[in-house]
């Protein structure tokens, strides 16, 4: 799997097969296409570094007192120690990838109104972390009324089998550059090629800096704006200084005066 040349096109897209249903697991890239301006993908200048986003701790210690052992909570189920879903496996960045992506099992009830797109949830085996927690927060995301079932206009259900309409995928840099080549991601960023939703593991795990640490927004920022691609929709500008911005809008760029945003309708 190979990086593209030259150029830096970052929270790629490139269409696929958007009027036919996929049936195929497997991994594919698309043939060479040059870059395009603003719209469908865009060229940019190149990316500002990553910085880690800081986890709030959700780790509690007890100490008895004067030398006491304490008594365990009878009340406190498994719960009260584990992050929401939208920050689970909060792993360390990753260099390499097998290639090998696999299918994560589950299924979900279908999420809004309107005519029906199944997608599935693909994981690059050997990432860091957990292939369920990133399936589950995707079903998160897309089974959100802020999000692209808010207009009323269609229903998302996940599956891990049959036909479906598009992939939402975790990968490792290189596998996305290869996965997303023509476009260059350039081992930074994500994109939409060919009916997947492509997310890069180390933006996963990070986020960007000017997200300052709300790696949860920036979570369901990605996952928003790539799946936003699947379903045909291009890249906008921040319009309103000040105000959450478009999720179409290259948030991983920059936020343009902007204020960080995840949701279709914030």
């Amino acid at each position: 799997m190979a990086a593209g040349t030259g150029l830096l096109i970052l929270d790629e897209y490139a269409p696929g097969p958007s009027d036919s249903v996929i049936s195929a697991l497997s991994p594919s890239a698309d043939g060479p296409a040059s870059p395009e301006p603003s719209g469908p993908s865009s060229t940019a200048t190149a990316p500002p570094d990553s910085s880690a986003a800081t986890l709030p701790s959700t780790s509690s210690s007890a100490s008895a007192a004067d030398g006491a052992d304490s008594a365990p909570d009878d009340d406190a189920g498994p719960s009260a120690a584990e992050p929401p879903v939208l920050l689970r496996s909060v792993e360390e960045e990753a260099t390499k990838g097998t290639g090998d992506l696999s299918v994560v099992e589950g299924e979900s009830t279908a999420a809004g109104d309107g005519p029906l797109k199944r997608y599935l949830v693909e994981v690059e085996k050997g990432l860091p972390g957990e292939a369920e927690d990133f399936a589950a927060a995707v079903e998160e995301v897309l089974g959100d009324e802020r999000g692209w079932i808010g207009d009323g206009d269609l229903s998302l259900q996940r599956v891990d089998s049959g036909p479906v309409d598009f992939r939402v995928t975790l990968a490792a840099p290189d596998t996305v550059d290869e996965m997303c080549h023509p476009l260059q991601t350039n081992g930074y960023v994500s994109c939409t090629m060919g009916g997947r939703a492509i997310i890069n593991q180390n933006r996963w795990v990070s986020g960007v800096e000017h997200f300052e640490g709300d790696l949860e927004t920036y979570r369901i920022y990605v996952v928003n704006h790539e799946v936003g691609h699947a379903l045909g929709h291009g890249h906008v500008d921040c319009a309103d200084p000040g105000e959450p911005a478009p999720v179409m809008q290259q948030q991983t760029f920059g936020l343009q005066g902007c204020a960080a945003n995840g949701w279709v309708h914030p």
